[in-house]
C-alpha cells in the first residue's frame, strides 16, 4: 500500500534502545542496572506502525479595508484517531512510501467531520486568537491524509514493564498520542 508520510521516517530500529532511554524518567535513570543495553535484551516485541493526520492547507484572509486583504498560508493538523489538533509550526516533508497495509491504521475521523468540526475548531480557538477586532475569513486549499511513522516498542525488565512509542522521525517519545486516544478527552 503506497501512503504519504510525514518526515522522512529515517530512524533505525538499532537506535530504539537510545532514544527509548532519554525518554525515562530522571528517577528510573538513577538505578545503574537500568540502561540502554538492558533496555535492548528486555524488548519483546517492536513494531513500526503508521499513526494517521489529517494536515489541512489553509489560507486566512484578513480584510482591511480600503487595503488589499491581506492573505498568509497557515497548515493545520488534526489526529484521525484521538482528535488532538493544531497548527504547525513549519511545513513538514511529506514522502510516499511503499508499507504493509498491516501497519497502517485506519482513520476514525472522516473527511467530513474534519471540516464539520474540527478544522472550524482550530480555526475558532487558535487562529482567530490573534485578531482583535474583525475574525479572517478561510479557504481551504487542501484535506490529505498522510500518516506519521511510530514504533512502538514492548520492554519487560526486571526494573521496568513499559510500551514505549517513539516518532520515527525525531526519537521523541509520542506517549500523549496513545493517551489521548484513550481518554478521548479531544474529541468532539
Amino acid at each position: 500500500m503506497k501512503v504519504s508520510i510525514i518526515g522522512e521516517d529515517h530512524l533505525p530500529e538499532e537506535d530504539l534502545p537510545k532514544h527509548m532511554y532519554r525518554s525515562l524518567k530522571p528517577s528510573l535513570k538513577w538505578n545503574r542496572q537500568l540502561n540502554e543495553e538492558s533496555l535492548n535484551r528486555g524488548i519483546v516485541k517492536k513494531e513500526k506502525i503508521y499513526h494517521p493526520m489529517w494536515m489541512v492547507k489553509l489560507l486566512v484572509i484578513a480584510d482591511r479595508k480600503p487595503f488589499p486583504p491581506k492573505k498568509k498560508p497557515n497548515m493545520a493538523f488534526v489526529d484521525a484517531l484521538s482528535g488532538y489538533r493544531g497548527l504547525f509550526t513549519s511545513v513538514p516533508p511529506i514522502t510516499s512510501k511503499e508499507v504493509s497495509q498491516t501497519n497502517v491504521q485506519r482513520a476514525d475521523i472522516t473527511k467530513q467531520e474534519l471540516l464539520d468540526k474540527y478544522v472550524i475548531d482550530v480555526q475558532d480557538k487558535q487562529i482567530n486568537r490573534s485578531y482583535i477586532l474583525k475574525k479572517p475569513r478561510y479557504e481551504i486549499k487542501e484535506v490529505e491524509l498522510v500518516y506519521l511513522p511510530l514504533w512502538t516498542v514492548e520492554v519487560d525488565t526486571d526494573f521496568l514493564s513499559k510500551t514505549f512509542v517513539i516518532n520515527g522521525n525525531t526519537g521523541e517519545p509520542e506517549d500523549l498520542l496513545y493517551k489521548l486516544r484513550e481518554t478521548g478527552e479531544w474529541k468532539l
